[in-house]
C-alpha cells in the first residue's frame, strides 16, 4: 500500500510540475511574440529606411562610380603580350616550356622518372600510387 501512495505522489507532483512548466512557456512565448510586433518591426524598418546602408553592389563611401576596365591599361597589356616571349638568352637555355598555359615536362624526363619508380615497386614488390592499370587481384 505505501508504495501505491509513493507511485501517486510522484505521478501527481511530475503532472503539477509538466502544467508549471506549459505556463511559463505559453507565458514566454506570448512575450516574445508581443516584443517582435512592437519592437522587432519598427527596428526592421528603420534599419531598411536608413540611407547610410549599402548594398552588395554599391562602391564604398569615397570610391568612384566609374569602373576602371584593368585591360586598358597599357602596362597591362604590355605585360601581357610579353608574358610568352622567349628571355633574352638563347633558346637551348630557355627552360619555360608550357602546354595550355602551364608549366611542362618538355623532353619528358619526369615519366622516364616515374616508370623506373614503378619498375622499382615491381621489384620490391610494392604497390605503386601511379600504377592504375596494374592491380594485385
Amino acid at each position: 500500500m505505501e508504495i501505491i501512495i509513493w507511485v501517486l505522489s510522484i505521478v501527481i507532483v511530475s503532472v503539477f510540475l509538466g502544467m508549471v512548466f506549459q505556463v511559463l512557456r505559453g507565458m514566454y512565448d506570448g512575450y516574445m511574440d508581443k516584443w517582435e510586433e512592437k519592437y522587432l518591426v519598427n527596428k526592421k524598418a528603420e534599419y531598411l529606411e536608413d540611407e547610410n546602408i549599402l548594398s552588395v553592389n554599391d562602391p564604398l563611401p569615397g570610391e568612384d562610380d566609374v569602373y576602371d576596365d584593368p585591360f586598358d591599361d597599357p602596362d597591362v597589356l604590355d605585360f601581357l603580350e610579353r608574358a610568352d616571349e622567349q628571355g633574352p638568352w638563347d633558346e637551348q637555355y630557355d627552360k619555360s616550356y608550357t602546354v595550355g598555359g602551364l608549366s611542362a615536362d618538355k623532353d619528358k624526363s619526369f615519366m622516364e622518372f616515374q616508370n623506373k619508380m614503378d619498375e622499382r615497386d615491381k621489384q620490391l614488390r610494392g604497390d605503386s600510387d601511379n600504377n592504375d592499370d596494374e592491380k594485385e587481384e
